[in-house]
């Protein structure tokens, strides 16, 4: 369908039209990465491309993060914590697979399918009308909603264009929720429309997510740049994205440390001197970057470094934001023959459910190794639960049950298919929660220890939670310490430039 489908990002969503050659020299400035999520890989990347010996130290056995992959016992299969997306928008994410060599195994996906609870299929893909208005046509066909709800949303938009970025800084302090309802959006519609795309984009509810990141959202992925909003998605498990990262790091007579556990950081009183690892050795250098989650890096922190450091201070006032992933495998109800392609009960590459606990799903494909009744391939689809507070203790065949019963509610085709394994993944800490007053606690990259850089999509990106907020961390602090010692700065990666009309209407 290339209608729908790119292989490869679009030319004005490439930040890096080729990969960068790393050097293969190394500067006598040693530096240990402590974190092997996004943030670690990037930053690493970022001080490699400079000739910086970098020790990465991650607890787990892959690179990734909490955006990875871990082997299913049941099937074998490699499957993805929860499904990740990116967007056009994430400039830095994308420059950072361009970078590692695996942008073409990103696809990217310019129609978007939405179902409501009577099993409608709308579908929103942009026109050729320049942003913001390319978008315009196709909510306007939208099934879904009554004529009296386009016209709020239409509203509602032209309201977050008009804030600009300097207007939504004003509600960092508020709720997404108090400025829909400032704003008169019917009820129907923050429940149907502005909900659906908030609790999947930042993990959080309207009631619970500062206004000013949810407005970022439209302002920057919708409506600034006609294909801000297209969702790139990997062909390939996630932890493979990462695999290039190794030998990256290792031609900069850099060493990747996986399955090692940090203990502490060693600190004299005015600079780090050491990590201290579980099983007691201890690793010196002379620059230390911190790219793990605030509650893992309260621990590697003693009391005299948190007190020493400002940006330390306040790691336990994050709070967090469950997700759920859930992995199903149907088997069709009409087997095909063996030279026919298999006929799969869900249609499409993907579903945003807008009446549903259950708010996305995802097509993995057919799979061939997980085996329906009569020994034919069954088909893999990955549904999310964002934002999961009240669904995340439940048991996983509970989670399961509500899984299988909103997706054959949604699609009719699903209902008489059988579901043949399920695998539920539950990540109670996925996210920290973008709520109203958390940029204050968000540190800088840069602080009183000169010798320790903090990452991590926590930090201040100017991001929410987000693979892009993570990539950005790390681009920022290995900025910062190739500032901090003469190394040069890297070139900066551009974000999409807004739209003409889009200026003129938000100025």
């Amino acid at each position: 369908m290339p209608s729908l489908l790119h292989q490869h990002p679009p030319p004005d969503l490439a930040t890096s039209p080729t990969r960068p050659s790393l050097a293969h020299r190394s500067h006598p400035l040693s530096t240990i990465v402590v974190g092997g999520g996004l943030a670690g890989i990037a930053t690493a990347i970022r001080l490699a491309e400079r000739g910086v010996a970098v020790t990465l130290v991650e607890t787990r056995k892959r690179l990734g993060g909490r955006a990875t992959s871990f082997t299913d016992p049941a099937t074998g299969r490699t499957l993805d914590n929860c499904q990740h997306v990116l967007m056009g928008c994430c400039t830095h994410l994308i420059d950072l697979y361009t970078r590692l060599g695996v942008a073409d195994r990103i696809h990217w996906h310019r129609r978007l399918y939405f179902a409501d609870a009577r099993g409608h299929i709308d579908t929103l893909e942009a026109d050729d009308l320049p942003a913001p208005l390319h978008m315009a046509r196709g909510l306007l066909s939208f099934r879904m909603y009554s004529l009296t709800e386009k016209v709020a949303i239409a509203r509602g938009m032209l309201a977050i264009l008009r804030l600009g970025a300097a207007g939504r800084r004003h509600w960092h302090d508020r709720t997404f929720l108090q400025w829909l309802q400032q704003h008169r959006q019917p009820p129907s519609v923050i429940d149907r429309f502005w909900s659906v795309i908030v609790t999947s984009a930042l993990n959080e509810t309207p009631a619970r997510a500062s206004a000013s990141y949810a407005l970022q959202v439209f302002q920057e992925g919708f409506l600034a740049h006609e294909r801000a909003y297209e969702m790139g998605l990997a062909a390939v498990p996630l932890v493979e994205l990462y695999d290039p990262a190794d030998q990256a790091i290792a031609r900069a007579a850099g060493t990747v440390m996986l399955s090692t556990s940090a203990e502490r950081f060693h600190f004299d009183g005015r600079r780090i001197t050491a990590l201290e690892l579980a099983d007691g050795r201890a690793l010196h250098a002379d620059l230390f970057v911190s790219t793990v989650p605030f509650d893992r890096l309260a621990k590697l922190c003693p009391p005299n470094l948190t007190q020493a450091d400002p940006r330390l201070h306040h790691l336990d006032r994050f709070q967090v934001s469950p997700i759920i992933g859930i992995h199903l495998w149907f088997a069709s109800p009409h087997p095909s023959p063996p030279a026919a392609d298999l006929h799969q009960p869900f249609p499409f590459p993907h579903l945003i459910l807008t009446q549903s606990p259950l708010h996305w799903v995802f097509n993995k494909g057919t799979d061939p190794d997980v085996a329906g009744p009569d020994h034919s391939p069954t088909q893999h689809l990955h549904g999310v639960i964002s934002a999961a507070y009240d669904l995340v203790d439940r048991p996983a065949e509970d989670l399961t049950r509500l899984a299988d019963a909103e997706l054959r509610k949604a699609v009719p085709a699903t209902r008489h298919a059988t579901l043949v394994h399920a695998r539920v993944v539950k990540e109670k800490r996925a996210t920290f929660s973008i709520a109203p007053g958390t940029d204050a606690l968000r540190p800088a990259a840069r602080g009183p220890v000169s010798n320790l850089y903090l990452a991590g999509d926590w930090c201040n990106t100017g991001w929410p939670a987000t693979m892009e907020g993570a990539v950005r961390s790390g681009y920022a602090a290995a900025a910062a310490a190739l500032q901090d010692h003469s190394l040069g700065e890297p070139a900066p990666v551009p974000d999409l430039a807004p739209a003409t009309l889009t200026r003129w209407l938000a100025r």
